[in-house]
């Protein structure tokens, strides 16, 4: 009764659509591909490769062709299968924003065309170091007005079995293959919402004190699923794949996270969002956290602390913001687990901003920062 309720409140807002925008104006354009010229830009994609279901995909079926991403389908043998399909994935890595494609599912029938979010490198799907996989949309063809979508929680382990799987009610508005459609998911601190046309119809949790926070990069993929499969007819097309951002997180051991000074470890457990942190119990060392400050604005600044009473002493941090240089000291050990707020703060759009904790006693830990963006 709740799909059906889901479906009909949703029924009248899925016109075909073109394009639709981010959740706020909080948000700007950071990462775009709108397919122009006449093959794949290798510098933002590569290829999926895997055997998996009933096709082997190919880089061969990727093709770039009237300003839109066609995925090709065929029969032809290839690693044991009887079907070839295809995908991308982005070369970089992508945290917490808005994630969106224009896109209009093949006519063939028996396959699954996708658009989700998940660690790795198109080699393997059940390969190691991938703990969250957001599915915006999955499409089993044989149904096209069936559109189906949530999270499924991995433990980073080389294998196909996940430990939770939490799924959205399934979408039965309109056909996917007889027009574009914008689809779009919003990953954010807890919890991911996922839209079409503009439209929120679902958010699912994915709190930081129970799931890793790793990083995901962007899929696009057909592969044959379900016989009968057909071939012959539309690919594949996506009009654009795009990422929002509005708040800056900084990870140790990620873009933007250098250190200095001596004694630096890594910690596998701990740090923000249950992710691995770097710690040193020598005077002097420091932990520098520069975001990509990609929209000028305000913005609420926070330092991560997981010092425990009996390890955590004391750290200088410095804030350089469109505000100028700001120092204070921080006693780790009193501050208690969780972030630490460091006020509001001005930024211009590319400054080099930073964040630097530098400890002068006891042990200091180094796990992230955020920039969480309250207005323009």
């Amino acid at each position: 009764m709740k799909r059906k309720i889901v479906a009909a409140l949703l029924t009248a807002t899925f016109a075909q659509a073109g394009g639709a925008e981010p959740p706020s104006n909080l948000y700007g354009l950071v990462w775009n591909d709108d397919f122009s010229g006449t093959a794949i830009d290798v510098t933002k994609w590569t290829f999926r490769t895997d055997s998996k279901k009933l096709s082997t995909q190919l880089p061969a079926n990727v093709e770039v062709r009237d300003n839109r991403l066609s995925l090709m389908m065929k029969k032809e043998a290839a690693n044991g299968k009887a079907y070839t399909g295809g995908g991308v994935i982005t070369r970089r890595l992508f945290g917490y924003g808005y994630y969106e494609v224009t896109a209009r599912t093949t006519s063939n029938v028996g396959w699954h065309n996708s658009f989700w979010m998940m660690a790795g490198d198109g080699s393997d799907t059940y390969g190691p170091g991938h703990y969250l996989e957001i599915d915006q949309f999955e499409i089993n063809t044989k149904n096209p007005s069936t559109v189906t979508s949530g999270l499924i929680f991995w433990d980073g382990k080389v294998g196909p079995k996940p430990i939770k799987m939490d799924r959205c009610p399934d979408l039965n508005s309109f056909n996917s293959s007889a027009g574009y459609h914008t689809y779009g998911a919003d990953w954010r601190e807890g919890a991911v919402d996922l839209y079409v046309d503009g439209k929120k119809y679902c958010t699912r949790a994915y709190p930081i004190d129970t799931y890793r926070q790793d990083p995901v990069r962007i899929w696009l993929t057909a592969i044959a699923y379900e016989a009968p499969v057909t071939v012959g007819g539309t690919p594949q097309l996506y009009r654009n794949a795009r990422f929002y951002q509005r708040d800056a997180y900084v990870l140790a051991g990620h873009e933007g996270y250098t250190e200095s000074g001596a004694g630096w470890q890594g910690k596998p457990k701990g740090g923000f969002g249950l992710m691995p942190q770097r710690r040193s119990c020598t005077a002097g060392a420091a932990a520098r956290f520069v975001p990509n400050v990609a929209q000028a604005g305000r913005y609420r600044v926070s330092l991560w602390n997981d010092a425990r009473p009996d390890r955590g002493g004391t750290a200088e941090v410095t804030l350089t913001s469109a505000d100028g240089t700001e120092r204070r000291r921080i006693n780790l050990a009193k501050a208690g687990k969780g972030w630490v707020d460091l006020g509001v703060h001005s930024f211009a759009k590319d400054q080099t901003a930073s964040v630097t904790a530098r400890g002068d006693a006891g042990c200091l830990s180094a796990s992230a920062a955020k920039f969480v963006r309250i207005e323009g």
